[in-house]
């Protein structure tokens, strides 16, 4: 990693000369290397979020506190929809993959209130897709010594060894999504301290309005049900050092706005058979700053709080924004 991070910082200390000395726009200098197929050097600009903003009351109480974030923008058109995100708190690196499949790689340390803006834009390597719509990516984790993506449309799970790479599929137990709609597969993954993959269902509600969800080993795939607060469905979820498991939530409506939510799953109750259900934790109403976040990844910053780290997807839409929020919770 500490290689990887030298190679990104050069990379992108190479691509601000440049564009300085030439005085091209990121987006010229990115459609060239895109059709070259190769790494994209670019550059976001981070406008800071208010940090006046009372949570709205929820039954977490004030263990839950904002702790700052960010509206990033890049003169880069493929830079955007961001469904996927993982911390490297070792390696101080953010990564996040997009709807296209697109992997951001920039410099960021969790732990300072510092944004990221230069990093680098990746390929995905097409692995087992066989159209552009097969990348539509939905959450991202680390696995073993690599990365496990979800996909929407082509439903499935692939491995990655390095960014940048093919896709293969992971040692694990296949999930048979008969049923499940295209663009409503595993949402949200979650590695268990077991070694268990935790997967969510975006839609596709039973008649109790519970969610497909499943338990997935190398061996074996397990049924679960997740019963999410109403109008509410999960975009990603992550799990907490003592395992229990975070799910981030998103109710949109045209005439109310976005709503976030993020559930508390204890280790205890995912279990087969069960239907989960969680504490809620922290609720973000319209009043918020808050769009429509999609990836989440946890950091602990010590033996009681954990940090918090969201980003959403602003759908390749100019009238919603790609967002990088922190909040620190005492999860003890």
């Amino acid at each position: 990693m500490r290689k990887l991070y030298k190679a990104l910082t050069g990379l992108v200390a190479v691509a601000v000369v440049a564009l300085v000395i030439a005085g091209f726009a990121d987006r010229g200098i990115g459609a060239a290397s895109r059709d070259a197929d190769l790494p994209v050097a670019m550059i976001a600009q981070a406008s800071e979020l208010p940090f006046d903003q009372p949570l709205p009351k929820s039954p977490g109480g004030q263990r839950v506190r904002f702790a700052g974030g960010w509206s990033l923008t890049s003169g880069y058109e493929e830079f955007g929809g961001f469904s996927g995100l993982l911390i490297d708190d070792k390696s101080k690196i953010l990564l996040a993959i997009s709807d296209k499949g697109d992997w951001w790689q920039t410099p960021f340390d969790v732990r300072r209130f510092v944004p990221p803006t230069a990093g680098i834009m990746r390929r995905y390597a097409a692995g087992t897709a066989a159209d552009k719509k097969d990348l539509d990516a939905e959450s991202l984790i680390k696995f073993n010594d690599g990365y496990l993506v979800s996909f929407e449309h082509n439903l499935r799970l692939e491995f990655v060894a390095e960014v940048g790479e093919g896709g293969t599929a992971p040692p694990l137990a296949t999930i048979d999504f008969a049923g499940v709609s295209m663009n409503s597969g595993m949402e949200a993954i979650a590695r268990l301290r077991g070694g268990q993959l935790l997967a969510f269902s975006e839609r596709g509600r039973n008649g109790s309005g519970q969610l497909k969800a499943w338990l997935v080993s190398s061996t074996s795939v397990q049924d679960l049900w997740f019963q999410p607060p109403a109008n509410f469905a999960p975009t990603d979820a992550a799990t907490l050092p003592n395992g229990d498991v975070l799910v981030l939530l998103r109710y949109f409506s045209a005439i109310d706005g976005v709503a976030i939510k993020v559930h508390r799953i204890k280790a205890d109750d995912i279990a087969t058979g069960s239907v989960l259900t969680g504490e809620e934790i922290l609720h973000l109403t319209p009043e918020f700053t808050v769009d429509n976040m999609e990836g989440l990844d946890v950091v602990a910053l010590d033996d009681d709080t954990v940090r918090l780290v969201m980003i959403s997807d602003d759908n390749f839409n100019s009238i919603q924004r790609t967002l990088l929020m922190m909040f620190d919770y005492d999860y003890r």
